[in-house]
């Protein structure tokens, strides 16, 4: 009889917001944005405790002072060279992770309309597959996405402004529709609309976070 594979514990899933940007389009650390009576970063962290998994790491840079000054309590960690762009930023967060760690759930901070429930979706094929499996939105694959530990040496790799697409079309074993995901703020034009929307119950998926 064949024996089921055991499913991973939570705590095995270490989950990194990437928040290191200068937001030079937006002009102000769109981060520390209030949404709902918290900040954009506020939100992303309680949308990850909320689906069951632990604090997670946040990759700050440009704005690291000002996001500590507003949040010492969480668990910030400056990447030095933010500068080199999302991939080194990436790197950066590997070499950050526990040696416990058998997996990475990548979120892009300003992804302000992944859920709770969009997380959980992650997490579950995650324990189910234990291979990568990420977010489908306007016709590729993109952040939020898990990466298993196989994985990891490949994202280390990483430099400059080229993210992780390259891994996500090679090795992605389950894509997961998710409109929410291509909602990000770039632009002061794309927070009005977000927040238009959400006063309005419009559907608003005209964000572009796919990682290059």
């Amino acid at each position: 009889m064949k024996l089921l594979a055991e499913k991973p514990a939570p705590e095995k899933l270490v989950t990194v917001i990437l928040a290191a940007g200068a937001a030079s389009r937006f002009g102000t650390c769109k981060h520390l944005l209030q949404q709902s009576g918290k900040t954009v970063l506020q939100q992303r962290v309680k949308s990850v405790r909320s689906a069951g998994l632990q604090a997670p790491l946040i990759i700050t840079g440009a704005w690291h002072q000002e996001i500590q000054r507003a949040h010492p309590d969480f668990d910030l960690h400056l990447n030095p060279n933010w500068q080199q762009g999302l991939g080194n930023s990436i790197a950066f967060a590997i070499s950050q992770l526990p040696d416990y760690a058998e997996a990475i759930l990548m979120l892009l901070g300003d992804q302000v309309a992944v859920s709770v429930e969009d997380i959980q979706s992650l997490w579950q094929q995650w324990s189910e597959r234990q291979e990568l499996v990420c977010a489908h939105y306007r016709g590729a694959p993109g952040a939020p996405a898990i990466f298993p530990r196989a994985l990891f040496p490949q994202l280390l790799q990483l430099s400059g402004d080229k993210g992780a697409k390259g891994l996500l079309n090679k090795h992605a074993g389950k894509m997961i529709p998710m409109a929410s995901a291509a909602i990000d703020i770039d632009t002061p034009q794309d927070w009005q609309n977000w927040q238009r929307a959400q006063h309005t119950n419009n559907d608003y998926t005209n964000g572009e976070a796919v990682w290059n």
